[in-house]
């Protein structure tokens, strides 16, 4: 169950971990969880073409290192000390290849976000991994925060009555000048934390996977070629119009989440949430008048709001432990995960639908 404590598998040895690239993702998320887990993972080698974090790595985590992937897929085939498990975080354009390169070689993997460039990689990934009985675990830990259950839930549920548009927002104002502000590297807010955002927003189309789609690109502040101002409004019959905000050029941020329902409305951030729902059985019964308007005036009521509110727990386990636990189970007895790699593709989907609607980047 998401968010329960992790019972372990006693008496298992701990999955061997390889990790390719050490960047932001791979050392400060993947190998950070990784090694505070000894009992039930440790890495055992590294791959990436700087030596300093190589040896950064060495030193640490007393692991082997290698500067390409091929000396890394090497260590699987080590007898019984190979690999169980490769983490792809190497740039984005190599997830496909080196996705591909892991499973031919027998070994489980886990695909840093964006899951693949289009639907043809996705396709290949997924074929592969099941033609080798292998885990292919994509990383959108963000399926796993807390408050998006939350509001995945209240929407669901049908607290906020029938939701007419959900308006989710990942603003900043700074300029990037990375390799994930460069198209040749996969980069721009559509591939980078745009995916996060739409793979969360494709939760809410549920049975839908081509929701309509409206676009608008722009670099932005991006030094790069890439866009980092995003405008994604999806839709589709009988779903809440999401609207999608990601950009690096706004200099007030604005909440993460606002919804509008019939029976009320949501707002809020990560940590808090709000919402306030009213009960119209509660309410005068109103019907419709055709005369002339009383005193000239728009009908005006004063509504009997209830009010709500939810903070993110202070304790228990975060997103990415959530996620390497379904990890473990999947390796070890099958289990699905809560992102499968089905549900990825359908935004892989809808970013090949992207680029085929908006070509060029202003």
């Amino acid at each position: 169950m998401i968010g329960s404590a992790h019972n372990g598998h006693p008496g298992a040895a701990p999955l061997r971990i390889g990790i390719a690239g050490l960047g932001r993702s791979g050392w400060n998320i993947h190998a950070r969880t990784l090694r505070a887990h000894p009992d039930r993972f440790t890495i055992v080698s590294v791959m990436d073409p700087d030596p300093d974090r190589r040896a950064e790595a060495e030193r640490e985590l007393g692991c082997t290192s290698h500067s390409s992937f091929e000396g890394l897929i090497g260590e699987t085939r080590i007898g019984d000390d190979g690999l169980d498990v490769i983490v792809i975080a190497s740039p984005n354009h190599l997830h496909c290849a080196h996705t591909l390169a892991a499973v031919d070689a027998g070994v489980h993997v886990v695909v840093e976000k964006p899951f693949a460039m289009n639907a043809e990689e996705a396709d290949r990934m997924i074929d592969a991994a099941e033609t080798a009985g292998v885990v292919l675990a994509p990383f959108q830990n963000r399926r796993y925060e807390p408050h998006f259950r939350k509001v995945l839930d209240l929407v669901r549920g049908g607290s906020l009555g029938e939701v007419l548009q959900i308006r989710m927002c990942w603003h900043r104002f700074t300029r990037r000048w990375d390799w994930q502000a460069m198209k040749q590297y996969g980069g721009g807010a559509l591939f980078n934390n745009g995916t996060h955002l739409l793979d969360q927003a494709m939760d809410f189309f549920e049975g839908i996977d081509e929701p309509e789609i409206t676009l608008d690109l722009h670099r932005g502040l991006s030094i790069g070629d890439a866009e980092e101002h995003m405008k994604l409004v999806l839709r589709a019959p009988g779903v809440p119009t999401v609207d999608i905000e990601y950009t690096n050029a706004c200099a007030y941020e604005q909440d993460r989440w606002h919804i509008m329902g019939t029976a009320g409305g949501l707002t809020g951030n990560p940590d808090h949430i709000e919402w306030k729902t009213v009960d119209w059985s509660k309410m005068p019964k109103r019907i419709l008048d055709e005369g002339p308007a009383a005193g000239r005036k728009y009908p005006a009521e004063d509504i009997a709001w209830e009010t709500h509110s939810w903070d993110t727990p202070a304790s228990g386990p975060n997103p990415y432990e959530m996620f390497y636990d379904e990890l473990l189970d999947a390796v070890r007895t099958g289990s699905e995960m809560l992102v499968t790699p089905a549900s990825v593709r359908r935004y892989v989907r809808v970013l090949d639908r992207c680029r085929e609607a908006y070509q060029t980047v202003s």
